[in-house]
Parts: C-alpha cells; sequence; structure tokens
C-alpha cells in the first residue's frame, strides 16, 4: 500500500520546541507564584496538541478561580507569541525530519497541522525555510480533526493511504477519528502519549522511522 500524503504536526514532532512553549507559560504565570507555575507546566507537558487559548482558560478557571475577558486573552496570547515565535524558529529539528521532507515531499503531498495559531505557525514554517515542502500549513483555531479532515475531502485523499505524524494525543484522536495512519514521534517510551495509548507506534526521530514505513513506501 502505497502513501498519497504525510501530516505533520509540529513543536515536537519537526521541531524540538515544546519546552520553549513550558517556559513562556511559566513565565506568564510566574507572578502568581511557583504553586501554580508548576501545575501550569505540568499541563501544558500533559496536553500537547491543545491550543494556547484553551490552555490559557482552562488556568485561570481552574487554578486561579477567575475569568478571562477577550481583552484579556488576547494580551496574554500576544504577550506569549513574542516569547516564543523567535525560539520555535531557532529550535533544533528533531533528527531527520529536515531530510525526511526533502526526500518525500517531492514525492507525495506533505501538510503540516497545528495547534498553534495559523498565522504564527505559517510564519514560523517561512522562516525556517521549510514553507516549499507542505502543500498546506494549516493551525488554530480550527481544531486538528476538522483541519484533518478538510484537507482529506479537498485534495480527494483516501484517509487509509495517509500517515499522521504527532506527539500529542490530540494528533492521535484526529488521525483515529479520520480513518488515517498514526504514528508517533516522541522521545522516549515514558511520553504523555503512550501513557495514554501504549499500543502506539512510535519512533524517537525520522531516521528510525524510516526503516518502519520502508515496506509501505
Amino acid at each position: 500500500m502505497d502513501y498519497q500524503a504525510f501530516f505533520f504536526d509540529f513543536d515536537g514532532v519537526l521541531a524540538d520546541s515544546v519546552e520553549v512553549k513550558t517556559r513562556a507559560f511559566a513565565k506568564l504565570f510566574e507572578p502568581h507564584g511557583p504553586e501554580i507555575v508548576g501545575r501550569v507546566m505540568n499541563h501544558h507537558r500533559l496536553h500537547g496538541g491543545m491550543t494556547r487559548v484553551d490552555k490559557f482558560g482552562h488556568y485561570y478557571r481552574k487554578y486561579l478561580g477567575t475569568s478571562l475577558n477577550d481583552k484579556e486573552m488576547a494580551d496574554l496570547c500576544r504577550r506569549f507569541a513574542k516569547l516564543v515565535v523567535d525560539e520555535v524558529v531557532a529550535a533544533p529539528e528533531i533528527l531527520g525530519a529536515g531530510e525526511f521532507l526533502q526526500r518525500w515531499s517531492s514525492q507525495l503531498d506533505c501538510f503540516v497541522i497545528s495547534a498553534a495559531p495559523e498565522e504564527e505557525i505559517r510564519k514560523i514554517v517561512k522562516r525556517r525555510g521549510m514553507t516549499g515542502y507542505f502543500k498546506e500549513v494549516l493551525g488554530a483555531p480550527v481544531d486538528k480533526k476538522k483541519n484533518l479532515q478538510t484537507l482529506l475531502d479537498k485534495y480527494g485523499l483516501n484517509p487509509s493511504r495517509c500517515c499522521f505524524f504527532g506527539d500529542a494525543e490530540s494528533d492521535y484522536l484526529a488521525a483515529r477519528a479520520c480513518g488515517v495512519d498514526f504514528f508517533g514521534i516522541v522521545p522516549d517510551k515514558d511520553a504523555p502519549l503512550l501513557q495514554l495509548h501504549p499500543g502506539i507506534k512510535w519512533t524517537k526521530d525520522f531516521r528510525d522511522l524510516e526503516k518502519v514505513l520502508v515496506s509501505k513506501l
């Protein structure tokens, strides 16, 4: 069975940038004390793929007992973006990701589906010199399942001949809901995704991944 298309999450999958965002959340919640910072960091690490808007709303409701109005949310998101964009652009790639994209983007369609704001993730992809690898780059506020289904429909792709590479439960659930193959790109067997779904096929980087997929490409 030959694949028609590959779908990629970005943070933690193509770029080693998850902790960039962990540090940004920690910085923004510093005024609320170390206990709150610790809870925020732990939640963020366990819930990759959740948008920053949803995370800010959750942290303020659950940890601070208050809610954010639209202006406050917009200000937090602006400050967050200011903290992370340059660092994500500069973050090292997951090993083998660039070579993998260079090899396969000329042979099949490749897409990014991220939980980051769409304008922001497109800017990051462009600044990293990766735009040419991808047919489209999609992000929030549309969720990953909807964006994945939109791309499948738009390009007439057979879900069973597509694969999603991700590191978060939201990636896995989107792929499963749309009938798309899934491979986890995670650092080790203790990754949160594998704790939730231990049966997932996974590799730590794209060097190993080619060995796993070679029979299907």
